[in-house]
């Protein structure tokens, strides 16, 4: 299996089988429940019960205590590596990380954070999900409190000339109250970020560095008794790879059984039908037949 398989296959299958019941420390109390809330400062739970798994379950496997051994060897190495006072095991030229986009924020303080935190997200990827990676930088136009776009225009005040004859100018932004029309090249809305470069390169490392710890037990779980770890089946860097194109639903070419003529609006009732010509006959004007001359 891979090596994402087996860290879920022994953190949540097999190490929950262990079965550790040690009292919970704390002042004698008497037998009376209110006694006990007291002492505790809470409702103190059923000590009878056993956590983890069932007795029938039986011990965790074997394989699974080695890899719990294997991540604590691994956890404490990252720790003192985050610190400062030990290397970092793990190989992270392989992955393209951007650094270009932390701007003035240090690459050190980044790094040691998302290495510090690779133990936490080796068990949360396990138990639940992989590290997200979004997409990239993101930035929308500042609106007004009306929630249209708010255009700014530059004006330039003159204060001055230079030594050589120039005029000099000052600028400053200001709302454009006239919009003018297309021609006006002078107009522009300010944007806000929605999602930094920091933002992104924080995600990159996280994954990096998870995707690396993956890489560096493949080789360390290979003296397993009953499984064979794989190479992680999750890519290097998935903020590279394409997105998949929406394919549009294929029109339906089967021929209408029927043609609705008369279809209305949903919602609406439909007008009652008219009522048909009837003819207006006096019967004192009335005669036979053969009587009529027209």
């Amino acid at each position: 299996m891979t090596i994402e398989d087996a860290l879920r296959w022994a953190i949540r299958d097999e190490l929950p089988k262990r079965r550790e019941d040690s009292p919970i420390r704390g002042p004698r109390c008497a037998s009376d429940p209110v006694w006990r809330m007291v002492a505790m400062g809470g409702r103190v739970d059923n000590w009878s019960r056993e956590p983890g798994m069932p007795p029938a379950m039986g011990d965790p496997h074997p394989d699974a205590i080695t890899i719990e051994a294997h991540l604590q060897v691994l956890s404490e190495t990252l720790q003192k590596a985050a610190a400062g006072s030990a290397l970092c095991p793990l190989d992270l030229t392989p992955y393209p990380v951007q650094v270009g986009l932390r701007g003035k924020a240090s690459l050190e303080a980044m790094t040691s954070t998302a290495m510090h935190a690779t133990p936490a997200w080796l068990m949360t990827a396990a138990i639940r999900n992989r590290p997200e990676v979004a997409g990239g930088i993101e930035i929308e136009p500042v609106k007004s409190t009306n929630g249209k776009i708010t255009l700014w225009r530059t004006k330039l005040t003159p204060c001055g000339e230079g030594p050589d004859g120039k005029p000099w100018f000052t600028s400053h932004d200001e709302v454009a109250l006239s919009k003018g029309d297309s021609r006006d090249m002078g107009l522009f809305c300010k944007l806000t970020y929605t999602r930094t470069g920091v933002e992104v390169l924080e995600e990159q490392l996280r994954y990096a560095y998870w995707h690396a710890a993956l890489v560096y037990l493949v080789p360390a779980l290979q003296f397993l008794t009953s499984i064979e770890v794989l190479s992680p089946r999750a890519p290097i860097a998935p903020w590279l790879e394409p997105k998949e194109e929406e394919r549009a639903p294929l029109p339906n070419l089967r021929p209408r059984r029927h043609i609705e003529n008369d279809r209305r609006v949903a919602g609406r009732r439909a007008a009652p039908l008219r009522a048909s010509p009837v003819r207006k006959i006096d019967p004192r004007d009335w005669a036979p037949s053969s009587e009529r001359t027209g």
